[in-house]
Order: C-alpha cells, then structure tokens, then sequence
C-alpha cells in the first residue's frame, strides 16, 4: 500500500465543524441584537416626528441583513465540508472493494492461514 501522507479522518472533520459552531454562536447573538434594535423604532419618535425612525430603519435595512449572511455562508461551507468527507470517504469504500475483488487470491490465503 502506498502511503502519501494524505487522508481524511472524519473524527477529525466532525472536531472542526463543531468549533466552527461554536465559534458561529455570536453570529446567531447578532442576529438577536439586530431583531430586538429593530423593534426599538418606537423608542426613536417623539412627539410625532418620525425622521429618527425612518432613519434608524434605512440604517437596519442594510445592515440587518449581515449577520444572517454571515450565518448563511459558514453554515453552506460546513454543508460543502461534510458532503465532500462523505464523497471521499465513500470512494474509498468502493476503491477498496474493487481492489479486493481484483485480488481475491490475498484473501483466500489469509483464510486459509487463519
């Protein structure tokens, strides 16, 4: 067998995903933060005068937005992460297979010694 130095360790990729989980917890705060200063507006018009408000909302309409994109993109990355480990780790399963079926005389040996 050839050993490159190259493999995948799912355990290893499982570890990753999880930090970057929870390394993506204060993503999921900013979402919060930026719902609940959205729904302050109220507290931004006095005495009938809406221009803070109208502002704050121009402010958040853009920036809201952020945080969630944020979220979205890290969470398709560990999404693209996971499907490639299942990709590699299945084609080894099948490459494996195929070699044993290409060399079924190492195995009746190793049976017959057994």
């Amino acid at each position: 067998m050839v050993d490159d130095g190259w493999s995948v360790s799912p355990e290893q990729v499982s570890v990753v995903l999880q930090n970057v989980d929870v390394a993506g917890e204060p993503l999921g705060q900013a979402v919060k933060d930026a719902q609940a200063l959205a729904e302050r507006r109220s507290d931004l018009i006095v005495t009938g005068r809406t221009t803070l408000a109208e502002a704050w909302d121009d402010f958040l309409e853009v920036r809201a937005l952020v945080p969630g994109k944020a979220i979205t993109a890290v969470s398709n990355a560990a999404a693209a992460v996971v499907e490639g480990v299942l990709a590699i780790t299945a084609g080894d399963e099948v490459m494996a297979q195929e070699w044993r079926a290409g060399h079924p005389e190492l195995f009746e040996n190793a049976l017959e010694r057994g």
